[in-house]
Order: structure tokens, then C-alpha cells, then sequence
């Protein structure tokens, strides 16, 4: 990783707060294996290197690479995560989470969530109005009083509601509300119009895809750190390839996901230079890339504490349930 190696900074992060390092490959060729409790890194274009699993965190692919079977069952051994990112189609990015607890009396209680309409649903609207509240908080900054207000109505009706369904609805109003204010906030250039995922269609979709996916495999980390199923979900329902629960530990971080997004592009860190469009899909190219993870670094290091933080008070709330009955639960949100 020193002079003349081929090897540029961002492909070998360390982050802030955390005590292992996150290795990011960031360009395609590359061959894993494991030697003596160590990974070994292999480009033709590069002198091979080797690292001791043990100060390895996570494997982020950014592209393709070529890992030897024996590895991944390494990284189950040394609890480290394989996560492999799609950029043009986010859904198709995956993780392979090494499982540091198994805490079956947890999953019991959180199998008796998902399938109990009355206590999904209260932690549903805490959930909801969490995150309306946080939405009201990112734009405190923005003297608009006609957005606060119109954001602390859907909080009212949100609090008030007696069913999921219109529930949903005020939240995905307020969610709306919110990407109309944020496409105020951007430049027209950019073409950003509405959320839209698959593909991403301007520069600013494609790095809220990216900033999501990363935050959702942090959310199915930090669900199977604490001993909880990221597939058992409350708000989120069950559906095949979602992980529910991990949908919805990030939900109330995405105001703060889309804030941050926006001052990359209005601070001039990210612009139009640093991307392209090819088949109706908008990709970040290698030096917009190389910024973004630089940024990524202090940022990842708030969403890490604040999953950490709702993983961890999810886990008691469950702990309650299987010590109380279920006709009063405290919130966690």
C-alpha cells in the first residue's frame, strides 16, 4: 500500500470508530484467497499483498473479484462481512453477514412481532413518527415555516392514525414532502426530479441509491451483531429478498441520508464531471467514486452509532416482551 504500489488510499479504509479495517476494492481483476489466517490479495497489474484477517472488519467488492470458497468460510470464522456492491441496480448488491450471536429467545419474540398486528403496529407508528420528527430536524436550518408546519400535520395525523394503512399513507406523504424540498435545494442541472431506483436516472438518485445500499447492509450487520433476524421485520412487511427488520432500523436515518447527499452535491464535492449515462442509468465513474467513499468515511461513522444505538434498543424491546405481557410494551423510538 506504499509508493509505486498501484494501490490508492480508498481502496483501503479504515474508518473512524471502528476498530478493524474495512478493505474496499475498487477495481475489477482482483483474486482472494486465504493463507495461514491471513488474506491474500492478488492483481496482475499489482504487487500482491497480504493482510491478517483479524484487522479486517469487512470485504466491500465494487466490482467483480475472484475469492476462493475457503475464504468465505474464513470470514464466517473471523466475523468478518462480504459485501458486494451493484451500483446501476442496488437490489442486486449482497452481503454475506458473518452471524456473532444467535440468540433464539430473541427471534422468538421478534417472530411474535411480525405476526402480531397490534404490536407491529405501535412500533410502526413510533417508527413513523420518529422519523417525521428527524425530517422536521434536517430542515431546521432552512427558515421555511410553511414546511415545518406542513411536516407537523402529517406528524398529528400520523399520531392519530388507527390503521397501517393510514399510517403509510402520511408517511409516504411526508416522504414526498421531503424530496420536494430537496429537489429545491439542488441545481437543475442535475436533473434530479423524484426518487427513482431502478435504474438511477441523474446523479443525484444514483448516490442516494449507492449512500442507501450502503446503510442497509450496515442496518443487516448491526441486526445480526445484537442477535436479531433481518428478515423479520414490523413496518416493512415480509416479502421474498427483502430483509424487512434491516429496512426498518434504517428508516428513520433516510432524512438524514438524503440531507447529506444533497450538501455533497451543493458544497461542489460531487457534480456532473463525475458521472455518466449509459442504457437510461446514471453511474458514478472512478473519480467520482474515490471522493465519494473519502466523504463516506465520517458519515458512515454517525450511521454506525445511531443502527448500533436502534439495534440495540430493538433487542431490549424484545427482551420485555418475552418478560411481560403483551398488552403493554414500551417504545423504542
Amino acid at each position: 500500500m506504499g509508493a509505486g504500489s498501484g494501490l490508492h488510499d480508498h481502496r483501503w479504509h479504515s474508518l473512524p470508530g471502528v476498530s478493524v479495517a474495512d478493505l474496499i476494492l475498487d477495481r475489477k481483476g482482483f483474486s482472494l484467497t486465504y493463507e495461514g489466517e491471513c488474506l491474500i490479495i492478488r492483481h496482475k497489474e499489482l504487487t500482491t499483498r497480504s493482510l491478517p484477517m483479524r484487522r479486517i472488519g469487512r470485504i466491500i467488492c465494487q466490482h467483480g473479484v475472484n475469492i476462493d470458497t475457503k475464504l468465505i468460510g474464513q470470514c464466517q470464522r473471523f466475523g468478518i462481512d462480504f459485501v458486494v456492491l451493484n451500483q446501476r441496480y442496488s437490489e442486486h448488491s449482497f452481503a454475506i453477514h458473518a452471524n456473532h450471536l444467535r440468540q433464539a429467545q430473541r427471534r422468538v419474540a421478534q417472530y411474535r412481532i411480525s405476526t402480531d398486528p397490534e404490536l407491529a403496529f405501535n412500533l410502526s407508528k413510533r417508527l413513523v413518527l420518529h422519523k417525521i420528527l428527524l425530517s422536521i430536524h434536517c430542515t431546521r436550518s432552512h427558515a421555511d415555516k410553511a414546511l415545518h408546519q406542513t411536516l407537523r400535520e402529517q406528524w398529528h395525523a400520523a399520531a392519530n392514525a388507527q390503521r397501517l394503512d393510514v399510517l403509510r399513507g402520511h408517511e409516504g406523504i411526508a416522504q414526498r414532502i421531503m424530496f420536494s424540498h430537496w429537489k429545491q435545494q439542488l441545481r437543475p442541472e442535475l436533473g434530479f426530479v423524484r426518487r427513482e431506483r431502478r435504474p438511477p436516472p441523474d446523479p443525484v438518485n444514483a448516490v442516494l441509491s449507492l449512500s442507501a445500499t450502503l446503510t442497509h447492509h450496515e442496518a443487516v450487520r448491526q441486526c445480526l451483531v445484537h442477535g436479531l433476524d433481518p428478515w423479520l421485520g414490523f413496518y416493512h412487511t415480509l416479502t421474498p429478498g427483502r430483509q424487512s427488520l434491516a429496512c426498518d432500523l434504517m428508516e428513520p436515518l433516510r432524512p438524514a441520508l438524503e440531507q447529506w447527499v444533497v450538501q455533497q452535491f451543493n458544497q461542489g464535492h460531487l457534480d456532473l464531471r463525475h458521472f455518466s449515462t449509459a442504457n437510461g442509468g446514471c453511474m458514478m465513474g472512478k473519480q467520482g467514486r474515490e471522493i465519494f467513499y473519502r466523504l463516506w468515511q465520517k458519515n458512515m461513522t454517525i450511521i454506525q452509532r445511531r443502527l448500533r444505538r436502534y439495534a440495540r434498543l430493538f433487542s431490549r424491546h424484545l427482551q420485555q416482551i418475552e418478560e411481560t405481557p403483551p398488552c403493554s410494551q414500551a417504545g423504542i423510538f
